[in-house]
């Protein structure tokens, strides 16, 4: 009898550690990833003028009180949830690398803390923090190998150096940049930020491989300067960026400078341009959405341009400024759209120095258009042998993108310089303006899909990023026009 139990004790025993053995083996163990850090951390609080190293950690903010130098060899890494408050006046120089890594969850902050958005329709641009230039930007000098900015708010830039600053660019008296980066063998990686303010251009790449994407730009440039402007040496992407009230051109490739053998070649795609162009105080034709010029060369699809001062320019127009690749620049499928007569007539500008072709666009249409025979004809003696003046008075407020909350016709208590921010608390619905597409917009399904983006930040032949987390996720070409797409990719904002 003992022995009968002693069996059924340890049969008992058996089946238990055996269950228990069975339900640990479908348990999941989850190992939490520390966050990416680089050196030792950076104590919060105040920073005095000098060179830094380190990473500034989660959760924290800094004050820097006097310009802040990152060394060549050295980096300084921003984890998410970190506000980095600006001195007025202070400069960020960049020899080695910088990294932002903002999430969309817990955002960074690079910015005058003491200055306050002032979003109001009508408000005047004279006395706007955003274009006072309260300290002179992120500055990249020839050796900074790498500078990226992830679901970052950099804002209030593009003050005037009041000395002669240690990188090169750093002129006493000179207007600074929100961005300046200059090493064509370096990285400039901006994705999913937000841009707010700046007096000269924003970005200003000098060389460098590029990828700017899905980002927010608002009140960008005061009476000049360009949005993102990049010059000989310059490589890369431009797409699904949302700008909104910028001066001058909002993107654009040149190829002018030297230094180096890499032509500018630029591909802009998917980004969308709302009323820009109207704060520039040069002539009409200056202009407002997309440049190419000066031997710059790129692929151009897929944007969407509304109510901005002029079209697509394929040439400067001004003091005889050399024109474009255009064997090699390409642009179709891009959809404009213009409440009045003024601006429908600039669709292509008409100027001297700019041979915009009339299939830029897919909307308006060819038969829409109404163009006089001969229109794009560079051998005509006609306007020195550039586009011929036309006239379409039926486009006007037609072929309306349909926005998820954004007036169209704008209406008329209000200049369109007046809109120059996503905030203005003006709209259908009393909410902040949103420029999603409704599914019923004819711009929906109008893309074209059939190229590659450029990637050469991610060509591991061509680039020294070893991080994956530091990487840009790529957003390839999207079927519907503008920066916000029906199945969720694109801008995230």
């Amino acid at each position: 009898m003992k022995k009968t139990s002693s069996l059924i004790v340890a049969a008992i025993l058996v089946v238990s550690i055996l269950s228990s053995c069975k339900k640990k083996t479908t348990e999941k163990t989850i190992v939490s990833t520390p966050p990416y850090q680089v050196g030792q951390a950076i104590s919060p609080g105040n920073l005095a003028a000098g060179s830094y190293k380190g990473t500034m950690t989660s959760g924290n903010s800094y004050t820097l009180t006097g310009d802040f130098t990152i060394n060549a060899g050295d980096t300084v890494l921003i984890q998410s949830g970190v506000k980095v408050c600006v001195s007025n006046g202070v400069t960020i120089i960049v020899k080695g690398v910088l990294i932002s890594l903002g999430t969309k969850a817990a955002p960074n902050w690079i910015t005058s803390c003491g200055a306050s958005k002032i979003d109001q329709v009508g408000n005047p641009a004279t006395g706007d923090p955003a274009y006072q230039g309260l300290w002179t930007g992120i500055n990249c000098d020839t050796s900074c190998t790498l500078c990226e900015l992830q679901w970052t708010h950099l804002e209030f830039c593009g003050g005037t150096f009041a000395t002669t600053e240690p990188f090169v660019g750093g002129a006493s008296g000179g207007t600074s940049f929100n961005i300046l980066f200059q090493n064509p063998k370096g990285d400039l990686i901006v994705t999913d930020s937000w841009v707010y303010g700046g007096v000269d251009d924003c970005f200003r790449i000098q060389q460098g491989r590029i990828y700017i994407a899905r980002n927010t730009f608002e009140k960008i440039g005061y009476i000049g300067g360009d949005g993102v402007n990049a010059k000989h040496g310059s490589q890369g992407d431009m797409c699904y960026n949302l700008f909104i009230g910028s001066c001058t051109n909002s993107t654009k490739c040149s190829d002018k400078g030297s230094g180096s053998f890499v032509q500018c070649n630029i591909n802009m795609y998917n980004n969308t341009y709302i009323d820009c162009g109207y704060r520039q105080a040069s002539p009409a034709s200056r202009g407002s959405d997309i440049d190419y010029e000066q031997g710059g060369r790129g692929l151009c699809y897929n944007n969407l341009i509304v109510n901005c001062r002029n079209g697509i320019r394929i040439g400067d127009g001004q003091n005889s400024i050399p024109m474009p690749d255009t064997t090699n620049t390409i642009y179709t499928n891009n959809y404009i759209y213009a409440d009045s007569l003024v601006e429908v007539n600039q669709f292509f500008p008409v100027v001297a120095g700019t041979w915009t072709r009339p299939n830029a666009y897919v909307t308006p249409t060819a038969a829409q258009l109404n163009l006089p025979a001969g229109f794009y004809d560079p051998s005509s003696s006609v306007n020195g042998g550039d586009d011929l003046a036309y006239n379409a008075p039926g486009l006007v407020a037609s072929n309306n993108p349909m926005f998820a909350n954004f007036p169209l016709p704008e209406p008329v208590i209000h200049s369109l310089a007046d809109i120059s921010s996503i905030a203005t608390g003006v709209s259908t619905t009393g909410s902040n303006y949103d420029f999603h597409l409704k599914p019923s917009s004819p711009a929906v399904g109008a893309g074209y899909t059939a190229f590659v983006p450029f990637q050469n930040i991610t060509n591991p032949v061509r680039n020294d990023i070893s991080n994956p987390a530091l990487m840009p996720v790529i957003t390839p070409a999207g079927a519907d026009i503008g920066c916000y797409q029906m199945n969720g990719n694109g801008n995230q904002h």
